[in-house]
């Protein structure tokens, strides 16, 4: 696997990030080499923490190694060996450990697990005294032990030391569990960093190094354990494979790796992924699907519900092959994604207030991050005189207590007592009938003169039609339920390179430029909004059915609920009760429900406590009271199913 033309485990990783970037191939840096082993185009100084330039070095001593073994040509293992002498001389290293621990070491011991004894002894003599040493991480735990782990069973197998290896391949498995720890979560999101949603980044290079060392040891002494194999497939079908739309990952699973193309290699990369899945487990069938990628299976297989990763505040509803709406917030148990770390995500300060994307078409928001207004992304309620690359911005959180969300796999509702940068609101996001109804009410700030909730910010595309009380813009319908909402919509052109947002590597990465369009609401003189987004609808339609079919029963600070012919779904963010069409609905405690109807009667419930703490929620449904024991325990957060 490691002569083969397709990259692998933390070499993918590395790849997929854009931290490494290839120029040319094997032959041409044969001949560009310099006669010391070196490359003259890299900046062997740079100490950019990312994308750390002198590690290109060694992945170019890889491609050598694979052009040699597939050519015989003693040009390439020449140059390969002249390269590693120049690295050992020099023992380049970064400001950022991870290079010195992680990267260098991994980089180092394939090369020498390609060349097998063709290494000479000072080359050994660096891989046995110096990177060795260096592999050991300070109290390493998820992605960060496993790319320990990695090293460690690569330089067991230059050693031929089947004992160091096999503990190696067990510590891998160790790892390979679900908890509220940093990793696998109940929910099928990936923490790293504490609870911080790393789904799109750490938690896939996850994947990726652990299905290499499943695939090398298949079918031997130290094939993983099936149980620890089930939940590597699990994660993988039931958490990333919902965050892909149309080949494409959602921006807030990617974290504060924002770059060119960024969401289409991730999917891209999972759907290499989920091939080598296959060849283990050959009965997944539907559940390997990706979203727009072709598959045998595509046609006869349905993608549609929604998921609602409770443990990181994130919410997905998505209908395969006609659109997907998303939600991230973040509160008192779930941290921020990053922002300005190793010069990543420099402005994203507000990526987790409530941003809700809306796709259709998938380019509504592909490169976007580039060009975007940060203060107004869709979905949040932001002071637009904020500066989202200021340290106030940058360090401050939402201090509001009330965060979570409900979810039956079908529809369901997210919802955030928002408290931040001296805003307050409470906003509720819904995923019901396909479409996205949003709810805020309580709004304050000390000054709403700049003070806006972002509908949308997208990149334009067509012609924008506006209605009566609606608006229809790129096959997505728009609807505005107060007709005296500060409603405003706007279109101009913007161009700008990646820098802005992210100085790791991005000075060679394509600008971004076109029209980009920004329907908000003001609140110079109301507390409180209310619209709903429809994708997937032409003009005709929305013309013809100018109303969704959804009723607000509430829109306030102590309760937010709507409904519809088959759900009322509520947010109690204070003990309350309200009538859903002459049924009574009551809760004596804060928490989200979802009340299924059919032919107008309630047949199932589903309840979660935000608060995430041990305590009894008693409901009356309807005259019927039930009591509902909620734990606080790894499935503190998650819905309840209630029998009536």
């Amino acid at each position: 696997m490691l002569l083969s033309d397709q990259t692998y485990a933390t070499e993918r990783g590395f790849i997929l990030t854009d931290d490494i970037k290839y120029n040319t191939n094997a032959a041409g840096y044969l001949k560009a080499q310099s006669a010391d082993g070196s490359w003259p185009d890299i900046n062997y100084k740079d100490q950019t923490r990312g994308s750390w330039k002198p590690s290109w070095h060694l992945y170019r001593v890889l491609l050598l190694n694979r052009a040699y073994f597939k050519t015989h040509n003693q040009a390439y293992l020449a140059a390969a060996h002249k390269a590693l002498h120049f690295w050992i001389r020099n023992d380049f290293h970064c400001e950022n450990w991870w290079h010195n621990n992680i990267n260098v070491p991994f980089a180092y011991s394939s090369a020498m697990l390609q060349i097998g004894d063709k290494a000479d002894w000072q080359e050994m003599n660096y891989l046995n005294n110096v990177v060795t040493t260096r592999i050991p991480v300070h109290n390493p735990t998820g992605q960060n032990l496993i790319w320990q782990l990695d090293n460690e069973a690569r330089v067991a197998l230059i050693h031929n030391d089947y004992k160091a290896f096999a503990k190696a391949i067990a510590g891998m498995q160790d790892v390979i569990t679900i908890s509220t720890k940093e990793g696998i979560q109940p929910d099928y999101s990936f923490h790293q960093h504490g609870p911080m949603m790393q789904v799109g980044n750490y938690g896939l290079s996850f994947v990726n190094s652990l299905l290499f060392w499943m695939s090398v040891t298949a079918h031997t002494p130290l094939a993983f354990e099936q149980p620890r194999q089930q939940i590597v497939f699990d994660y993988c079908t039931e958490g990333l494979r919902w965050l892909i739309y149309k080949k494409e990952m959602d921006i807030p699973a990617i974290g504060r790796q924002l770059r060119i193309n960024t969401g289409l290699k991730r999917g891209e990369n999972l759907h290499e992924l989920f091939e080598l899945i296959k060849s283990f487990d050959k009965t997944l069938s539907c559940k390997t699907v990706i979203d727009g990628f072709a598959d045998k299976n595509q046609s006869t297989c349905t993608m549609a519900g929604n998921k609602g990763f409770w443990a990181s505040d994130y919410m997905v509803q998505l209908k395969k092959d006609h659109y997907m709406m998303s939600v991230k917030m973040h509160g008192p148990f779930v941290s921020r994604l990053e922002v300005a770390t190793n010069a990543e995500n420099l402005k994203g300060a507000f990526i987790n207030d409530g941003l809700t994307l809306v796709q259709s078409s998938r380019k509504e928001y592909t490169n976007i991050p580039a060009v975007w207004n940060w203060t107004m992304l869709p979905g949040t309620t932001c002071d637009t005189t904020i500066d989202p690359g200021s340290k106030a911005a940058l360090t401050s959180g939402n201090k509001g207590t009330f965060v979570g969300q409900v979810s039956d796999g079908h529809i369901g509702a997210c919802a955030m007592a928002y408290e931040r940068l001296n805003i307050k609101a409470h906003k509720s996001y819904f995923m019901v009938n396909d479409m996205l109804v949003a709810l805020g009410a309580g709004i304050t700030s000390p000054d709403n003169k700049n003070l806006v909730t972002t509908v949308d910010q997208s990149f334009h595309s067509g012609p924008i039609v506006k209605g009566n009380g609606w608006l229809w813009h790129d096959n997505k319908g728009y609807y505005f339920i107060d007709k005296d909402e500060q409603v405003k919509t706007r279109s101009e052109y913007r161009h700008s390179d990646w820098a802005g947002i992210n100085r790791n590597g991005t000075e060679n990465d394509a600008p971004v430029s076109g029209l980009v369009t920004t329907t908000y609401i003001g609140h110079n003189q109301n507390d409180s909004y209310a619209y709903i987004i429809k994708p997937d609808i032409s003009l005709k339609q929305i013309k013809a059915k100018p109303a969704p079919d959804v009723k607000i029963l509430a829109n306030a600070s102590d309760l937010q609920a709507i409904s519809t012919a088959t759900a009322v779904i509520a947010v109690f963010y204070e003990p309350g009760s309200l009538n859903a069409s002459g049924t009574t609905i009551a809760s004596n405690k804060p928490c989200m429900l979802i009340c299924e109807k059919n032919k107008g009667k309630i047949t199932g419930v589903w309840v979660s406590n935000p608060g995430r703490k041990k305590t009894s929620i008693e409901l009356n449904i309807g005259g019927v009271k039930q009591t509902i024991n909620m734990a606080d325990d790894d499935m503190a957060g998650a819905s309840v199913s209630v029998m009536l």
